[in-house]
């Protein structure tokens, strides 16, 4: 009897186990319900998805999640997800959070009709959440073990495309899935400060190389884009900060510093900024500015992409035209900065392009953090760029960060000590005063790119004619002054002449119609130790021969030797 009774227990309790799971997949087509007994899973299928409108009945259909990439009738209030799911009781232990990766803009969620959490704010006090990715966290007590649930998600889109619709909603682990989501956060984070602790580099060098403006325009580019990356970040919403407001930083910052590196590729290879040039940078400066006022949030995120595309388009011109030059005259590092360049150009193509993904219909996979990470990896090599450039500073020499070659203080001190060895040794020692005519002129009337170039052409041209050995100092803003060891004056005559001939050679084009030729004058003595007795008695003396070949129109260079002068 008692065996009997065992029996018809466990027989009944078989049943009931049949007619539950009878009931459930019965009732699956008519429920859309998804069975949970494992994290994580997606909910892929079974969702009834509803568009909303002001005046008319709502258009209801089932699909599959995510949606394919399509354009929305213009007059959608909001659109809704509803599908049903039965979580296995053995689920229970485990914080649940329902985790979407990508919404088209706005969105709350609703479990059991109880919402659970939002981001954005829908019409009329709209608050676009693009590119922010959710995660919200599913209270025990609102969850049905081993019945029917409901999950409700309402969206909205300014661009009028599918809320859900690169990846469908995901039901997980909270805390597993806010631990990776804290981590990309992180990576925001960490990108900022990257940016933020390489611009002291480019305050370093301003402070020691004056009048240096190419460092100003690399420190704004690293600032702006450590905030796009702030902003692209949690921390807007973790703040409570307005996020459309937060979008405009975003968008703002990313033209203030794609402006300030096209400043950077003309200051940095010394190139001048044509009229062209200005106008299509200012017309980008006003752009943005415009993105800051803009008053309607709803049509932000539209204008954002235009503004976007103005900037490649804008970009591509005037820095290709400045990095095309700059190969041209083979200026230094150029193809090492064009390489970065082209780089993160193409980097913020695939940006914009996932960003205006409506324009083009295209089911691109939003990576938001691909663009800051971009600016780092530039950030990086040009600050790498700019050290090489100035490491003569933090070897404590003083050197002309235009042409290469010494600064006065450092030729001075180089000088005495030349001046010192001659003296224990039958060496002899010739000093000249090298001046270019025409120089400020040149820099007057067809701007300081083309000056600059032409004194760096100087300083290559006095380098290759004399020996390694050899000084040459940047004396002045026309002014070069060199000290190269000779044997006699037959030696010295012909050193001059051969630096005069280089000089002379030298070609200067302006544009297709104009060609400049430089114009030397070169005054030049042979150090006497009983004469000269200090660094300024021989500098004065090659002055004074300058000032003699200057006078005489016979001869532009002269070799004096006598004593002339006292100080």
């Amino acid at each position: 009897m008692t065996n009997n009774f065992k029996k018809l227990i466990a027989l009944q309790y078989a049943l009931h186990g049949v007619l539950f799971f009878i009931i459930i997949f019965f009732n699956l087509p008519a429920h859309s319900a998804q069975l949970i007994d494992k994290v994580p899973i997606e909910l892929k299928n079974n969702w009834q998805t509803c568009l909303h409108f002001e005046s008319q009945q709502a258009i209801c259909n089932a699909k599959q999640l995510p949606e394919k990439n399509r354009h929305l009738p213009e007059n959608v209030t909001h659109q809704t997800y509803t599908k049903e799911f039965i979580p296995n009781s053995n689920l229970k232990g485990i914080p649940l959070g329902i985790w979407l990766p990508n919404i088209d803009d706005v969105d709350k969620i609703y479990i059991n009709k109880e919402l659970i959490g939002k981001t954005g704010q829908f019409s009329p006090t709209f608050e676009s959440g693009f590119r922010l990715k959710r995660l919200y966290l599913i209270p025990n007590e609102l969850i049905h073990f081993n019945q029917f649930n409901q999950i409700e998600i309402h969206t909205f889109s300014s661009r009028n495309l599918p809320g859900i619709q690169t990846s469908a909603p995901i039901i997980g682990n909270y805390l597993t899935q806010q631990s990776a989501l804290q981590g990309q956060n992180y990576s925001y984070l960490i990108v900022a400060s990257i940016l933020l602790l390489l611009t002291i580099f480019p305050v370093f060098y301003f402070i020691v190389v004056k009048g240096n403006q190419e460092t100003v325009y690399f420190m704004l580019f690293l600032f702006a884009f450590s905030l796009v990356s702030i902003a692209r970040s949690h921390t807007p919403i973790d703040l409570g900060l307005d996020l459309s407001s937060a979008f405009k930083m975003e968008s703002f910052m990313l033209v203030f510093g794609m402006l300030s590196i096209s400043l950077f590729l003309f200051s940095f290879f010394d190139l001048e900024l044509r009229r062209i040039y200005t106008a299509g940078l200012y017309f980008l400066g006003i752009s943005g500015l415009i993105l800051i006022v803009w008053p309607y949030a709803i049509y932000l995120r539209e204008l954002a992409e235009i503004n976007y595309f103005l900037l490649l388009t804008i970009t591509f011109f005037v820095n290709g035209s400045a990095l095309i030059i700059a190969i041209h005259k083979q200026r230094k590092y150029a193809l090492t900065i064009s390489i970065t360049c082209i780089g993160g150009w193409i980097l913020l193509l695939y940006d914009a392009i996932m960003q205006a993904n409506g324009l083009f219909e295209m089911d691109l996979i939003i990576r938001p953090r691909m663009m800051p990470l971009a600016s780092a990896i530039v950030g990086v090599v040009f600050t790498l760029t700019l050290t090489h450039k100035y490491w003569h500073f933090f070897k404590g020499s003083t050197y002309d960060h235009l042409t290469g070659t010494l600064l006065r203080p450092a030729f001075f001190q180089r000088l005495s000590e030349e001046m010192d060895r001659c003296r224990r040794s039958d060496d002899s020692l010739m000093i000249a005063v090298v001046e270019i005519q025409q120089a400020k002129k040149i820099s007057m009337n067809y701007g300081y790119s083309i000056g600059n170039h032409l004194l760096t052409t100087v300083s290559q041209s006095l380098t290759k004619v004399l020996r390694p050995y050899d000084l040459i100092c940047r004396f002045s803003d026309e002014q070069f002054c060199i000290a190269a060891t000779i044997n006699n004056r037959q030696d010295a005559e012909q050193c001059i002449q051969r630096i005069y001939e280089e000089l002379i050679n030298i070609e200067q084009p302006i544009n297709s119609e104009v060609e400049l030729y430089v114009d030397a004058r070169i005054g030049s003595v042979i150090y006497n130790e009983e004469q000269h007795l200090s660094v300024s008695h021989i500098i004065q003396d090659a002055n004074y021969a300058l000032s003699k070949a200057k006078s005489q129109s016979r001869q532009s260079y002269l070799l004096i030797q006598n004593f002339t002068m006292p100080v």
